[in-house]
């Protein structure tokens, strides 16, 4: 059979008819299924969300049948808390159903921050670490002639803080700055006050507490509770000294 013949006949004309129904067949039935996977009519608009309390921002997205995610949230002072900062997709982006949808949040509440500064630390650095943490810092001089321009203590709401004791963001510290003083002042008669009192009559004097030692009998924290001051150095006997100079105590337990 001649090459013309072959391409006339019945057998090459239905293959060629076979492979173009095939093709047809093919190339349709691909294009319906990406149509189909594209899913077009499942198209949401994302809204936008920034600023909106979480709980409205879940309502908004499941409504459009869309997947919400709380990924992160972070601290700020100035915004409302529980409302969105990010999201992601961004508002106006097109996403089909089912997607998810996640969003950042400014937190409720502040996070804990340690206060990590100590008795005798520089007041400059002292109040720039508290400012950095988020803390409001108030400032107030003690006399106290070996802690010039030192941290005396840390205070929040009248309560003496260590380094490792934690306070949220945004609360407010007392620092207490040590201050010399060519100001001469008359030393107290401490016998028999407790240490409480002895610390108070002591500021009040513009003097410092020094050194505490307690006797051989106090041997719980009630009995330091309890316990009175026996000694002091300077003695009251002394007369004057500077303002800020600091006064060591011996306390002891009274015994009846």
């Amino acid at each position: 059979m001649s090459l013309r013949q072959f391409v006339f006949s019945k057998t090459f004309l239905k293959t060629i008819l076979v492979v173009g129904i095939a093709w047809i067949l093919i190339l349709g039935g691909s294009m319906l299924f990406l149509q189909f996977n594209s899913r077009p009519w499942s198209e949401r608009h994302i809204p936008y969300l920034v600023g909106m309390p979480i709980d409205s921002a879940y309502r908004v997205i499941e409504e459009l049948t869309l997947l919400p995610i709380h990924l992160d949230s972070v601290y700020s002072a100035s915004a409302i808390p529980g409302t969105v900062l990010e999201q992601s997709p961004p508002a106006e982006s097109s996403v089909k159903s089912g997607r998810p949808v996640y969003l950042t949040t400014f937190r409720i509440t502040p996070p804990q921050e340690r206060i990590t500064v100590h008795e005798g630390q520089d007041a400059g650095l002292a109040i720039n670490i508290l400012e950095r943490k988020g803390f409001i810092v108030e400032e107030r001089e003690e006399p106290n002639v070996i802690l010039d321009g030192k941290v005396v203590r840390v205070e929040s709401n009248g309560v003496s803080l260590s380094p490792e004791d934690r306070r949220k963001r945004n609360s407010k510290i007392t620092l207490f700055i040590g201050k010399s003083s060519l100001r001469n002042v008359r030393i107290p008669w401490l016998s028999g006050l407790n240490l409480a009192d002895a610390s108070e009559k002591l500021t009040e004097s513009s003097l410092s507490i020094g050194y505490v030692e307690f006797g051989d009998s106090v041997m719980t924290s009630q009995d330091s509770a309890r316990a009175i001051v026996v000694r002091q150095y300077p003695s009251s006997s002394s007369g004057v000294v500077k303002a800020g100079t600091s006064v060591d105590l011996v306390l002891n337990k009274v015994i009846n």
